[in-house]
C-alpha cells in the first residue's frame, strides 16, 4: 500500500528557502544542465519539489545508469530471501554462459565482484547482441576479480540475470512484491529495456520517476527498513554505502569529476560529503544521500557532457586541467547542491520565511524555454510532400551515444503541412504511416508519435516548431521520457530541401548529425 510522503516548508527541517532560491537559480542559468525534476527530503519529510514542464511529476524517465542501483538492491533482496550468497561463484549460477575451458580467474569471479564492478577485465563490450553474455565471460581477465575497478554496464546487466536465474521471473516481477509494493513505488509505471531474450538490461534499461529514486534511497538511508519491515540486510547496506573499492585511479586523468573519484559500493558512487553516496545516472539523473544531515536530494536532468561523450571516451580529455577543463554537467550539479545548499542547512528548524511561498510558487511555474529563445515566431504557411532522393531521415529517437544508437530505416515520404499555427508532419517508413504535431505559435505541444516503432520504448514528445529564416523550418522534439531530444531542420532550396537531423544538449549546441536530400512531389 502506497502511502504519500509527509510534506513540510524548508524552514520547518532547517534549510533555508532562500538557499534553494538559489540553487535553483544557478541549475536554470548557469549553461551546464537542463533541468527536469527534483525533490529535497530532510527528516523523512519533502520541504522542495518542482519539475520543469513537460516534465512532471508522474511522468517515468529513463534513468540510465540509476538503474543500476535497483539492480543491486535486486540483489541485495535476493541473497536476504537465501536465493544466492554474494560469495557465490557465478559461474555456477550462469553455467550455461561459461567458455570452455573456463579460465582460473573467471571461476573465482563472485556475485559481490559484479557488485563492485571488478569483473578483472579491462574491456567492455559494445551492445547487447543475442549472444552479449556468452561474449562478456569470453573477456580476457587480466587482474583478479575484485581487485580491479572498471565502470562497466554490461557488469550490471549480468547481476539483474542472475536475479532473474535464481528466482525464475523478470527482475521487474520479482521486484514488484519485495521492494516496489513495500516502499510505494508503482511497479505498472516502472518500465525496463530488454535484450533479445527478454532479459532486463539492469545497467541502464529502467524508467522511474523522481519519487521513485527518493524513495529507493531512502530505503538505504533507512537502513535496509521500510515502515518496520527489513527488506535488506544491515549489512549488505552498510558495505553498499561506503567504499569497496577505489576508483581514483581510474579517473586520474579526469579530476575535474571530483565525485567519480571518492569510491564506489554496491552499484553506487561515494560522494564527497562525508558518508555521502548517490545512485548515479548518466547526464545527471542522482539521487544523493547525505546521512549526516539526514537528507536525501533527487533529480533529474540533462547535464552537458561535453560533445555529449560516453563515460569510456572521456580518456580523450586527458592533459586537460583545471581551467582548460571541459564542462561536465552533472558534476557542476552536484558542485551546486554541496556549495550553494549544503552549508545553508541548520540543525533545528528555522523561523517560517516568506521566502517560502515565493519558493513554492516558483517551483509551481518552472517551465523549459522555448528552444528558439525570444526571437519571435514567424507566421508562414506550408504543403509540401518530400521524397528522398540522396539519403533518409528517421523520426524515431536518435541517441547521443553511437553504442546505443538505433539504425532506422529512415521516410519514404515526408508531408509537411503548416497552417494557423500548428504544423503536421505525415511520414510513411518502411511501410508504416506515423504522425506527429509540433506547435508553431511559440510553445509546446505535447502528444504521442502516433504508431511508435516497436523497439522504442520512448512515445511521448513534446514537440514545437519554428521559422529561423525564409527558408528554413526548425522542428525540436523533447522525449520527455528521457533526456533526449531530437532537432530537424529543413532548408528549402528550389525544388528540394535538405533536411538535418541532430541531438541537442540540453542548452547547449547539437552534436551526431545525420542528413538527407529530398524532392518536393
Amino acid at each position: 500500500m502506497r502511502t504519500e510522503l509527509e510534506r513540510c516548508t524548508p524552514e520547518e527541517v532547517g534549510i533555508p528557502s532562500k538557499a534553494i532560491h538559489a540553487l535553483l537559480t544557478k541549475l536554470e542559468n548557469g549553461g551546464f544542465t537542463q533541468m527536469h525534476g527534483f525533490m529535497i527530503m530532510r527528516h523523512n519529510k519533502v520541504c522542495a519539489e518542482g519539475w520543469w514542464s513537460p516534465f512532471a511529476p508522474g511522468v517515468h524517465h529513463c534513468d540510465h545508469s540509476l538503474s543500476k542501483t535497483y539492480t543491486a538492491t535486486a540483489i541485495g533482496i535476493a541473497e536476504q530471501e537465501g536465493l544466492l550468497s554474494l560469495s557465490d561463484p557465478v559461474a555456477i549460477l550462469l553455467p550455461e554462459k561459461m567458455p570452455q575451458p573456463i579460465s582460473e580467474r573467471l571461476s573465482q569471479l563472485t556475485v559481490r565482484d559484479l557488485l563492485v564492478m571488478g569483473n578483472g577485465s579491462e574491456q567492455e563490450p559494445v551492445g547487447y547482441p543475442k549472444d552479449w553474455m556468452e561474449q562478456y565471460f569470453r573477456l580476457p581477465i587480466e587482474h583478479q576479480p575484485g581487485s580491479y575497478w572498471r565502470y562497466n554496464s554490461h557488469t550490471s546487466a549480468i547481476l539483474s540475470a542472475i536475479v532473474e536465474k535464481v528466482s525464475g521471473v523478470s527482475m521487474l516481477e520479482y521486484l514488484k512484491p519485495r521492494l516496489f509494493d513495500r516502499i510505494g513505488i508503482d511497479s505498472a509505471h516502472v518500465l525496463c529495456r530488454r535484450d533479445a531474450s527478454g532479459l532486463c538490461l539492469g545497467g541502464h534499461g529502467m524508467f522511474t520517476t523522481v519519487e521513485d529514486n527518493l524513495r529507493l534511497m531512502k530505503l538505504y538511508l533507512n537502513g535496509g527498513q521500510w515502515d518496520g519491515v527489513r527488506i535488506l540486510s544491515e549489512k549488505f547496506v552498510h558495505d553498499a554505502t561506503t567504499p569497496q573499492m577505489d576508483t581514483q585511479p581510474a579517473h586520474a586523468h579526469t579530476p575535474w569529476i571530483y565525485d567519480n573519484c571518492v569510491g564506489y559500493g554496491y552499484q553506487l558512487w561515494m560522494c564527497r560529503p562525508e558518508g555521502s553516496y548517490r545512485a548515479d545516472g548518466a547526464y545527471g539523473q542522482f539521487s544523493v544521500v547525505l546521512p549526516k544531515l539526514d537528507m536525501i536530494i533527487s533529480l533529474q536532468e540533462d547535464g552537458y557532457l561535453g560533445e555529449h561523450m560516453s563515460h569510456n571516451e572521456l580518456r580523450l580529455l586527458e592533459g586537460k586541467l583545471g581551467g582548460d577543463a571541459p564542462v561536465h554537467g552533472p558534476q557542476a550539479t552536484l558542485n551546486a547542491l554541496f556549495e550553494l545548499l549544503l552549508p545553508a542547512v541548520q540543525e533545528e528548524a528555522l523561523p517560517p520565511s516568506d521566502e517560502a511561498a515565493l519558493l513554492h510558487e516558483r517551483t509551481f511555474r518552472l517551465s523549459l524555454p522555448h528552444p528558439a529563445g525570444h526571437n519571435g515566431w514567424r507566421q508562414r504557411e506550408l504543403d509540401v510532400t518530400l521524397k528522398p532522393i540522396e539519403g533518409k531521415i528517421s523520426f524515431g529517437v536518435l541517441y547521443g551515444m553511437a553504442k546505443h544508437r538505433i539504425d532506422y530505416p529512415g521516410a519514404d515520404q515526408i508531408r509537411l503541412h503548416l497552417h494557423n499555427g500548428l504544423l503536421q508532419v505525415v511520414w510513411i517508413e518502411d511501410g508504416v504511416q506515423r504522425e506527429l504535431l509540433a506547435d508553431a505559435r511559440g510553445g509546446r505541444m505535447q502528444g504521442k508519435l502516433c504508431y511508435s516503432y516497436d523497439h522504442e520504448l520512448l512515445t511521448d514528445v513534446s514537440a514545437v516548431a519554428w521559422w529561423d529564416d525564409e527558408n528554413r523550418l526548425q522542428l525540436d522534439l523533447l522525449w520527455y521520457e528521457a533526456v533526449d531530444e531530437n532537432r530537424f531542420t529543413f532548408t528549402f532550396e528550389g525544388n528540394q530541401a535538405y533536411i538535418e537531423k541532430c541531438i541537442v544538449a540540453g542548452v547547449n549546441g547539437a552534436s551526431a548529425r545525420e542528413a538527407a536530400r529530398y524532392a518536393m512531389a
